[in-house]
C-alpha cells in the first residue's frame, strides 16, 4: 500500500493548483481529503484495498482499465488522463516501470512514467522524416514497435522508413540498422542491411535485437554491433511451413516476444497462428491453424485466432496475445506438452472502449502488449487511442463551486467505481450510492449537487 499511497499523493498534487483549493493528507482515515477553504463542504477519495499481485496471478478473467489517453486522438502531453495519442501501435516497458509507446500516426515515441505523466521522448507530432537527432529534432515515419533492453535503451521498428532506430535514455536517436527508404532483405552491418516494413521488435538479455520483418515474411536477428542476419523464413516467400531457418515460412509476422530461454514467439498475423522459434532457428506452430481464422479457445491447433497483432511473455511463461480482428486478449499456457488457449478479456467481434472484467471489457484493434515491473499487463489499444492496463488506477474525484451548486467530476474510465455519499465519517459509516443525474461531459462524469452544510463523497470500487 505504501507504493499505492505515494502514487495517489503525487496525483493529488496535480489538484493543488486549482484556485481556491488546498489538499492535505488525513492518515487516520487513509484518505485524501480535499477541502474548499471558503465553505464547510468536504469531498474525498477513499483508497480501495489492493492486492499488489502480478497480472498473471489474477484469476481469470482479467479486469481492464484505461491508464492513459482518450478515444479522441491527439498529441497532448501531461497527466495520463489528459494526454492524447494518435493510433498507438507499439508498447514496451523498462525495469523502472516506465512505459514507452510507438505513437504511430504522430510519428513519435512517447514515455509514460509510473505515476502517469506522459511526455514525448523523441520525434515531433505531425512531422515525419528520417533525421537522427535528440528529442524533438529526431524524425520517424509510422513507427509500429518499440522494445527496451536492460540498459534502458530503446529499439524502434520505424516501419515506413524500413529501419531499426536506437534511442538512448536521454532521447538521442540513431539509425541502428537498415537504410531509410530502401526496401529489401539484405543481411549486413548497420545501413548496409535492409528491411521491408518491419512491424515488430524485441530484445534478449544478451543485447540481441529481433525483428519481425513483416513484408519480407522473415524474422531477422541483429547483434549488439549491428550485424543483421535472417534467422527464419525466406524473403519474398510467404507460407505456413514449419522448419529450420530458411525452410520455415511466415505470412506477415507482426510481433515478437522472447522468453528466458531465448525462445522467440511470433504473432504470425495472416496465418492466424502463434509460432515458436528456438535459439537455433527451428520454427513450430504452437497454437492456431494456418489459414483458418476464428475465435475458439482450445488446445494447440484446435484454437483459432484472427489477425494476432501483439504478443508478450509473462514471468511465469504464459503468453498473452492480442487478437486485433477479434477485439480480444488471449492467454496461452504451456501445460505438459500442450499449449492451451483461453480468452481473458474482450468479447469476440465487439469493438468498444468499455472498461470491465472479462467479456465486459472492450477493445478496438488492440495491438502491442507488455508487463510492467510489478507484473501488470499494459496494452496499446490502437483504435481507441489509449493505453489499457490490469492495474487498479486511482481516479481523481474533483469538485468546483458554480454559484450555489457543488459540482463533482471524475474521469469516464472510472466507470467501475460508484460515487457514494455519507453524512459523517464516524464508525460505522453509512455510504449511500448516488447513481442518478450523472452526465458525461467530454471525458468526465459530472454530477451537480445542491450545497449542503456538510457531506462526504467518495468513489468506491465494489
Amino acid at each position: 500500500m505504501k507504493r499505492f499511497r505515494n502514487h495517489c499523493s503525487r496525483r493529488r498534487k496535480e489538484a493543488d493548483t486549482r484556485p481556491g483549493m488546498e489538499s492535505r493528507l488525513q492518515p487516520a482515515f487513509s484518505t485524501f481529503d480535499v477541502r474548499c477553504s471558503m465553505f464547510n463542504v468536504r469531498c474525498f477519495f477513499l483508497s480501495v484495498a489492493l492486492v499488489l499481485a502480478s497480472a498473471f496471478a489474477h484469476a481469470q478473467p482479467l479486469s481492464i482499465r484505461t491508464f492513459a489517453g482518450s478515444t479522441t486522438p491527439g498529441s497532448t502531453n501531461g497527466p495520463a488522463f489528459t494526454a492524447r495519442f494518435n493510433h498507438p501501435v507499439g508498447l514496451a516497458t523498462d525495469l523502472s516501470a516506465n512505459i514507452y509507446i510507438a505513437d504511430t500516426e504522430n510519428n513519435t515515441i512517447r514515455k509514460i512514467t509510473p505515476d502517469g505523466n506522459v511526455s514525448t521522448l523523441a520525434g515531433l507530432a505531425g512531422s515525419f522524416g528520417t533525421n537522427d537527432a535528440v528529442g524533438a529534432s529526431a524524425r520517424f515515419y509510422g513507427p509500429q514497435a518499440v522494445a527496451a533492453n536492460s540498459a534502458g535503451q530503446l529499439y524502434v521498428a520505424d516501419t515506413a522508413n524500413s529501419t531499426i532506430r536506437k534511442i538512448t535514455s536521454g532521447g538521442a536517436v540513431s539509425t541502428f540498422a537498415g537504410a531509410a527508404g530502401n526496401f529489401n532483405s539484405f543481411d549486413g552491418t548497420g545501413t548496409n542491411s535492409q528491411f521491408y516494413h518491419p512491424e515488430g521488435v524485441a530484445t534478449d538479455p544478451a543485447g540481441i535485437v529481433y525483428v519481425a520483418d513483416t513484408w519480407n515474411h522473415t524474422i531477422r536477428k541483429i547483434s549488439p554491433a549491428g550485424v543483421v542476419m535472417t534467422l527464419a523464413g525466406l524473403a519474398g516467400n510467404f507460407g505456413a511451413a514449419d522448419g529450420t531457418n530458411s525452410k520455415a515460412r511466415f505470412n506477415r509476422p507482426t510481433a515478437l516476444a522472447v522468453d528466458n530461454a531465448t525462445n522467440i514467439f511470433v504473432a504470425d498475423s495472416l496465418n492466424h497462428t502463434i509460432r515458436k522459434i528456438t535459439p537455433n532457428g527451428t520454427v513450430s506452430t504452437i497454437a492456431g491453424l494456418a489459414g483458418v481464422w476464428g475465435s475458439s479457445d482450445g488446445t494447440n491447433n484446435a484454437a483459432r485466432f484472427y489477425l494476432p497483432e501483439g504478443i508478450s511473455v509473462a514471468t511465469n511463461g504464459d503468453l498473452f496475445v492480442t487478437g486485433s480482428g477479434n477485439q480480444t486478449l488471449r492467454k496461452i499456457s504451456h501445460i505438459g506438452t500442450n499449449w492451451v488457449v483461453s480468452t481473458v478479456a474482450g468479447l469476440n467481434g465487439f469493438a468498444g472502449s468499455t472498461n470491465g472484467t472479462g467479456s465486459s471489457a472492450q477493445f478496438y484493434f488492440p495491438a502491442a502488449i507488455g508487463f510492467d515491473s510489478a507484473g501488470y499487463l499494459c496494452l496499446a489499444d490502437t483504435g481507441n487511442n489509449t493505453v489499457r492496463t490490469t492495474r487498479i488506477i486511482s481516479p481523481l474525484l474533483q469538485f468546483a463551486l458554480l454559484g450555489n451548486q457543488f459540482v463533482l467530476t471524475w474521469p469516464v474510465w472510472a466507470d467501475g467505481f460508484i460515487r457514494e455519499q455519507s453524512a459523517s465519517l464516524g464508525t460505522p459509516t453509512n455510504w449511500s450510492p448516488m447513481t442518478n443525474n450523472i452526465f458525461i461531459v467530454d471525458d468526465n462524469f459530472v454530477r451537480t449537487n445542491n450545497l449542503t452544510d456538510r457531506a462526504y463523497f467518495r468513489l468506491h470500487l465494489p
